[in-house]
């Protein structure tokens, strides 16, 4: 390229894998610049208008706006507040959706339990957010870890908690506990990709993992796995 005066448009489109109209477009909303054919009026690029073009797509796949580039183009904003900005916007948009899946999770569990579903409020259902999730899971891993009972049934929901009573779970505990051998450390907490309201836990033990899954419903814990893994 470096040879290369001036470069079509359509030549321009084959190497940077883009159409002739989103280079139109954008040089209609004055991000990049052509140059002109002074006998066929067709557009042309410099070398340099090419390196501009190519910039200002890897900004569009950051997902910056046209706005936002031109706005970073007239020096009203640093690229990493322009950055930071979307990313905020793209967290809040997860956000949202997290809770709508959340939504649907308590509907589904409404109706499976059997109960009518217009016969709830389901504006009232207590939601908390993936840092809430993770500050409980974190409190009961502790409190698996040590035996501390008293403390992960403050967060176990009703329904759980009669299928599997304290008494109960400090017995599968220990059994589970005794077979991994000496607590080593906490490892990770991993929110499931697909369902919001499973958290995973993983613990290091001396002789194997122990991965603790919690299933959360309407702010409680419904659901509680311990299943072992193997040490890398």
């Amino acid at each position: 390229m470096d040879k290369i005066e001036l470069l079509g448009i359509n030549e321009l489109c084959k190497r940077l894998q883009t159409t002739s109209r989103t280079l139109r477009f954008y040089e209609q909303k004055g991000i990049i610049s052509s140059t002109r054919d002074p006998f066929t009026k067709i557009r042309l690029y410099t070398k340099d208008q090419i390196i501009h073009i190519r910039n200002v797509m890897a900004l569009r796949a950051l997902g910056l706006s046209i706005k936002s580039i031109s706005e970073l183009q007239q020096k009203n904003t640093d690229l990493k507040e322009a950055i930071l900005s979307r990313r905020a916007e793209i967290f809040a948009h997860i956000a949202e959706k997290n809770r709508e899946i959340n939504l649907l999770n308590e509907a589904l569990a409404i109706l499976e339990s059997g109960e009518d579903l217009f016969d709830r409020n389901l504006n009232d259902i207590d939601f908390i957010t993936s840092s809430e999730y993770e500050k409980i899971v974190s409190a009961c891993t502790e409190a698996i870890i040590t035996g501390d009972s008293p403390t992960l049934y403050r967060y176990i929901g009703t329904t759980l908690a009669s299928y599997m009573p304290q008494s109960a779970f400090e017995a599968v505990r220990k059994d589970t506990l005794q077979v991994a051998g000496e607590f080593v450390a906490k490892k990770s907490i991993e929110q499931d990709k697909s369902y919001p309201n499973i958290v995973y836990s993983n613990v290091d033990f001396s002789k194997m993992g122990v991965r603790i899954k919690f299933v959360f419903h309407n702010g409680r814990i419904d659901g509680l796995w311990l299943n072992y893994y193997e040490l890398r």
